[in-house]
């Protein structure tokens, strides 16, 4: 299990919702005008199969501060969004972790 994390004591960032049970139809500028109004983002991204393009129904919405992200958490976990019912959790993901320190140990051998 650890082949799969840079580092045992990494933990996923605080700053991070996971939003899943999207509606095909939502793109990224739907979720981040609505998850704005809690605070700024810095990045919002569904993501999408790499073949077709088509949204996989869940992304990621990265605040700038960890109150934003919980309030956004508190308050929209279970509300509706283009007719689907989505729900949101804190992210458990460190893939940008792990590609942000393979990018840095990557320059330092070359």
């Amino acid at each position: 299990m650890l082949n799969d994390i840079p580092d045992s004591e990494i933990k996923p960032p605080d700053n991070v919702l996971f939003i899943c049970k999207l509606n095909p139809i939502t793109i990224d500028k739907d979720l981040e005008v609505i998850f704005s109004r809690f605070g700024e983002i810095k990045s919002c991204e569904i993501v999408k199969d790499w073949k077709t393009g088509q949204s996989l129904g869940y992304g990621f919405i990265e605040f700038n501060s960890v109150s934003s992200c919980e309030e956004a958490y508190f308050k929209m976990n279970n509300c509706l969004i283009d007719d689907h019912r989505i729900q949101v959790d804190f992210s458990q993901s460190v893939s940008k972790l792990f590609n942000k320190q393979r990018k840095v140990v990557k320059e330092v051998n070359e």
